[in-house]
């Protein structure tokens, strides 16, 4: 072999490993980038805890006490001032009449010689004896008090046997020495209003009565409260109104005539302010709890459990049984139900149905 050639094949024989070297190379290169990318584009393999998670499941439900409370306002009846004047004769042996105090209905704020009256509010003033068979719209008065008073009376404006149980009933109550079941006139204190704030005090203890005269003065004070307007969408059932923590109940009428609750009011700030010569008239801003006087058990659920509702009544399920319900009430993201009678309320209820006309059937 000639110089030339050997050195032709010399130089052959250096460059066939670069070649090599740069093919290795680049396959190593190639399978990184393979790498890379399959590590990017590969999807992620689902956790074996997520993949056993339970679906959606019940919710569980708890019972609550609901009162439906809610503030209402309310108008002020104020009386004109007034002169009660005590009929009786003869020397004050007790009063209980103090300026700045009430005299209630049912009760006996003055005894003449020994001899307790009678306080009694009647839309009728008395201005006989009531004996058993007097009849009048006096008698049906008077029954109407005596039934406010918490007696059986029937208001028949005929004074019969249950008027006469009553009276010698309160007779008793109040002291009389002798109840006895007659109404004389001279025993009676009449009242405009079932609760009188006293202004003055004319005969003091000790002093002599000749019978119709003077015994106090009213400060002109609250004789009812009325409803403004009645409240709607409301739970239905009776309903006492709350002030101050003393609860009464409310006429058919709207009317709140019970002595401790307007005696709580009228010494208020509230009732106070509402009586300055700039404020509204009727009581301004006047307001009082309304709420059931018998509070009901609801059972609470999320309102995505409900389906199927229609005029305040629906259904929820249960361990995928259908249970129709009445909507009481709903508030911040909790709904009241009340379950069909002899239905005891679940412990928990299901998601509603997704389909949006899932029925009850």
């Amino acid at each position: 072999m000639n110089r030339a050639a050997a050195m032709k094949r010399l130089s052959a024989g250096v460059k066939t490993p670069g070649i090599i070297g740069s093919v290795a190379l680049g396959a190593l290169v190639l399978a990184a980038a393979a790498l890379g990318t399959g590590m990017v584009l590969a999807p992620e393999r689902t956790p074996a805890i997520a993949a056993q998670a339970a679906p959606f499941s019940a919710i569980p439900t708890a019972s609550e006490t609901f009162d439906d409370a809610r503030q209402v306002q309310v108008r002020a009846e104020i009386a004109p001032e007034l002169t009660l004047t005590l009929a009786a004769a003869g020397r004050i042996t007790r009063s209980t009449c103090i300026p700045g105090a009430t005299i209630g209905s049912g009760s006996s704020p003055v005894t003449v010689d020994d001899r307790p009256t009678f306080a009694l509010a009647t839309s009728v003033p008395l201005w006989r004896d009531l004996s058993s068979g007097t009849k009048g719209e006096d008698v049906r008065s008077l029954q109407e008090e005596l039934t406010r008073l918490g007696y059986e009376v029937t208001a028949d404006g005929v004074y019969g046997k249950g008027t006469t149980t009553a009276i010698a009933a309160l007779s008793k109550q109040l002291g009389v020495a002798k109840p006895a079941g007659a109404l004389a006139v001279a025993s009676v204190l009449w009242l405009p209003a079932p609760s009188v704030a006293i202004k003055t005090c004319p005969l003091a203890v000790g002093s002599a009565s000749p019978g119709d005269v003077p015994f106090a003065t009213t400060d002109g004070g609250l004789l009812s409260l009325h409803l403004k307007d009645a409240p709607t969408g409301i739970t239905p059932g009776e309903r006492v109104a709350s002030y101050a923590g003393v609860s009464a109940p409310i006429a058919e009428d709207g009317s709140i005539t019970d002595p401790a609750l307007l005696d709580a009011v009228r010494r208020s700030p509230a009732f106070i302010m509402s009586q300055m010569p700039d404020a509204p008239e009727g009581g301004g801003g006047l307001q009082v709890s309304f709420a059931l006087a018998e509070p009901v058990t609801v059972t609470v659920v999320p309102p995505g459990a409900l389906f199927a509702l229609s005029a305040g009544r629906g259904c929820v399920r249960s361990a995928g049984a259908k249970l129709p319900v009445t909507v009481v009430a709903s508030s911040l993201g909790r709904t009241f139900v009340t379950f069909e009678e002899g239905q005891t309320p679940p412990p928990s209820v299901d998601p509603a149905p997704v389909d949006p006309g899932a029925t009850c059937g």
